[in-house]
């Protein structure tokens, strides 16, 4: 058997390669996180999301650097270490898994010059916060909102923004720069907000209306899209 056969046979038996398959259930927290893991800065929040009365936990996990540091893949789903996100429920006795997602956090190199676009998470309300920023020049937000419902976990909104980082703000527009875009929609509703201005100061839109209310997309079938 050759050396470069016996390595791959290595990394795939590797407790890294099986960082997908977490307890079920686990005293603490840290027993969810896989060997190789990392918790993300900001990634970890507290919150009732099922509506049990006790305080639930979402992490957003990455392999360690010097395993994100490899050749990105071709596709998502050619990525041997995904990022996770994991819901884990609050119980009695420690935490219950509830929940794994490995397309909802962007990766490290996804972000432009800016860097990690990860911005952390935030739960209010009973409804988990996804936030990702990045770019050069030009700066983006996306912030991706879910809400458990019907046993499973649905985008409800999505709140999304582009500016120059460096550009000054509109003479007549003060709250605004050349260029800025911003959308606000709420999923469950249709309602949104959209504000557009053009390169030269000109406000091209600032409106507030609703769209035809479509099929919710279950967070395990959400890939940010800035």
């Amino acid at each position: 058997m050759s050396a470069l056969l016996l390595t791959m046979l290595a990394v795939v038996a590797s407790p890294v390669a099986r960082a997908q398959s977490l307890p079920t259930s686990a005293p603490t927290a840290a027993g969810f996180i896989p060997k190789g893991y990392r918790v993300l800065p900001e990634g970890s929040a507290t919150g009732d999301l099922n509506a049990d009365g006790r305080p639930d936990l979402v992490l957003a996990l990455a392999p360690m650097p010097n395993i994100e540091a490899g050749p990105a893949p071709a596709t998502n789903d050619n990525i041997p270490f995904p990022r996770l996100l994991v819901v884990l429920w609050r119980t009695a006795t420690g935490y219950e898994q509830a929940y794994v997602a490995r397309q909802a956090i962007l990766g490290r190199n996804d972000g432009g010059a800016f860097g990690d676009p990860f911005a952390g998470l935030s739960i209010a309300k009973g409804v988990l916060s996804i936030n990702h920023y990045g770019g050069s020049r030009w700066r983006w937000s996306l912030t991706a909102k879910f809400r458990y419902q019907q046993g499973d976990f649905y985008q409800i909104g999505e709140t999304y923004s582009l500016m120059q980082s460096a550009a000054e703000n509109c003479p007549r527009l003060p709250d605004h720069r050349p260029g800025d875009l911003y959308r606000d929609i709420n999923l469950l509703t249709g309602a949104y907000e959209s504000v557009k201005v053009s390169d030269n100061c000109k406000l091209l839109e600032n409106k507030r209306g609703k769209q035809p209310v479509k099929r919710l997309r279950r967070l395990v079938a959400y890939q940010p899209q800035p």
